[in-house]
């Protein structure tokens, strides 16, 4: 299997996921993405839902949503059960 990234949080490949910034970061599942804001954030925008949260990090442009369909997004293959990059 390929992937476009790796999740900075569980490494696992990932094709859709949230990026954070211009993709200094990445999050595969929403509940690392929650807990990484609230570890990062909550103290200045105060206790919110989670989707209250991940909506205010959209709107101050923190991270987005995205998915990677392009094969020359393509960074990293699965081999021998672990994510490797691949040579371009």
């Amino acid at each position: 299997m390929r992937y476009a990234r790796k999740c900075d949080i569980t490494h696992e490949g990932m094709n859709e996921g949230w990026c954070w910034g211009d993709g200094s970061f990445y999050t595969k599942y929403e509940s690392d993405t929650v807990a990484e804001l609230r570890d990062e954030f909550e103290s200045s925008v105060g206790v919110q839902t989670d989707d209250e949260l991940l909506e205010w990090a959209v709107k101050e442009d923190i991270l987005y949503w995205t998915e990677w369909e392009d094969e020359d997004d393509f960074l990293y293959q699965e081999e021998n059960g672990l994510i490797i990059e691949i040579e371009q």
